[in-house]
């Protein structure tokens, strides 16, 4: 089986696996999100956002790192899986005492301070998710895609007693920690099938671990807080209900992500390995990456700024009317976080983890500082596009930066026409978005842009045989 095969049928597996888990996941928010309200909605978000910030010490940039290294010596993955779940008990521990610790100096209220408590108990579960790196690097996410909707299924089901039941915000926080806990316990009984884990403790590989991490950690902290201070910083200078309405828009956006990371999950550990004994390889799958997720992320902008009312209301109802324009600017930092996804892997794969420390460290400070200015003018609003201005400057940074000095070549056709298609949608659907019935009007949204990006060239004769080599192969 060709490589472009195998990543496509790990890619399909993800896929649907996904599909399935997020359909799941949005019945479990519709449940949540209605019967607390925007109030305690707003306090459920916001604990695990903060606890956010603490997982940074638990996770520590080691995945990555393990997945690129398991990648390049796939007869070590044992002993380096082993080495790297030793490595995050250790941290684990040391997150959760300081979580509890900065809990206890907070001025919150004491309903506010028990939520945390409980959500801070997902930190430990972080120390056993290191065996989902068996099932990246064999290209068998099928296992996981399975464990994955296990825990959504379990975590529904918890939700649905829990609103019959009357429970307080408690009890859900609870819900979503243990059905963390039972998709890792799953990824740990069934690793042995493909890799013996080693928990022989080696110095040297936790050293080197810590070391090529390091950069990917400071990364990751200031990636937390441009992901999450919105949040936190709503809280501080607005109110709960500003945070439950921004939270719900951002929720949703949260929903596309998995479309990146399902491919970016299987070609990371092939950029891994290909980029030192074949280049060539190595700005192939970029490249043809790069294509399909700034399109697709284009796409998803563009039809989801046009349906944003539709969809607030019917999930969640004319309560969160508020949150109609917080999901129609949150919508495109997600579109640009599809290409931003792959230029993260791009940096940690070809080794420059160092340069995304950077770049995530001013965009970090780039977003506090934005945020300051926006959220006491414009509330949830403001927020919103201080996302949309951070993620869009550390794309353009990205592209130009991975561009000169690892591509050699500039993405000129990769770019140019899918925003052209994208002009021309808009123009269709500001003039049929009110003569022709929504099912049909969005469906023929997706076939007027491929249909476009068809004549103009940018589907090539080689992205045809790669799609029909796909087809013939499911068939």
């Amino acid at each position: 089986m060709s490589t472009a095969i195998k990543v496509a049928k790990n890619t399909a597996f993800l896929f649907c696996g996904r599909l399935i888990t997020k359909v799941i996941s949005l019945f479990i928010l519709l449940y949540v999100a209605r019967y607390l309200g925007p109030v305690d909605f707003g306090k459920f978000s916001f604990a695990f956002s903060f606890i956010y910030f603490f997982s940074i010490i638990s996770e520590a940039g080691v995945h990555d790192i393990l997945v690129r290294e398991a990648a390049k010596e796939p007869h070590n993955a044992g002993k380096l899986i082993g080495n790297a779940t030793i490595l995050k008990v250790i941290l684990s521990i040391v997150a959760l005492l300081l979580a509890f610790i900065v809990i206890n100096l907070i001025g919150y209220p004491e309903t506010t301070k028990n939520a945390l408590y409980v959500a801070s108990l997902g930190l430990l579960i972080t120390s056993i998710n290191s065996f989902d790196v068996i099932y990246e690097i064999t290209l068998r996410m099928e296992y996981s895609v399975l464990f994955s909707v296990a825990s959504r299924i379990f975590f529904l089901l918890f939700v649905l007693i829990a609103t019959l039941t009357n429970s307080t915000l408690i009890v859900f926080i609870f819900a979503s920690v243990a059905a963390d806990l039972l998709q890792n316990l799953l990824a740990f009984l069934f690793s042995e099938k493909f890799v013996k884990t080693e928990f022989n403790l080696e110095s040297n590989i936790i050293m080197k671990m810590l070391r090529d991490a390091l950069p990917v950690s400071i990364a990751s902290v200031f990636i937390m807080i441009y992901f999450r201070i919105d949040v936190v910083m709503l809280s501080f200078l607005k109110s709960d209900i500003d945070v439950g309405f921004y939270s719900s828009a951002y929720r949703l956006t949260e929903a596309f992500t998995f479309l990146p990371s399902i491919l970016i999950v299987s070609i990371f550990p092939l950029m891994s390995k290909y980029k030192k004994n074949s280049p060539e390889l190595f700005n192939y799958i970029f490249i043809h990456s790069f294509k399909y997720l700034f399109a697709s992320g284009l796409l998803i902008g563009v039809i989801i700024t046009f349906l944003a009312k539709d969809i607030i209301l019917l999930i969640y109802g004319i309560e969160y009317y508020e949150s109609i324009k917080i999901l129609q600017i949150l919508i495109w930092a997600t579109s640009i976080m599809f290409v931003n996804t792959l230029l993260s892997s791009t940096y940690i794969s070809s080794g420059n983890q160092k340069i995304i420390a950077k770049v995530s460290a001013f965009a970090a400070l780039f977003n506090v500082g934005l945020n300051l200015i926006l959220i006491p003018l414009f509330a949830s609003v403001g927020a919103a596009l201080a996302t949309v201005a951070t993620e869009f400057i550390v794309m353009i940074f990205g592209i130009y930066w991975i561009t000169k000095n690892i591509l050699h070549r500039y993405l000129f056709n990769e770019i140019f026409f899918p925003l052209i298609a994208a002009f021309l949608l808009v123009i269709y659907l500001l003039f049929f978005g009110t003569y022709i019935n929504l099912l049909l009007l969005y469906s023929l949204s997706i076939f007027i842009f491929l249909g476009i990006l068809h004549v103009t060239g940018w589907l090539n004769s080689e992205d045809k045989q790669l799609f029909r080599k796909v087809i013939l192969y499911k068939r």
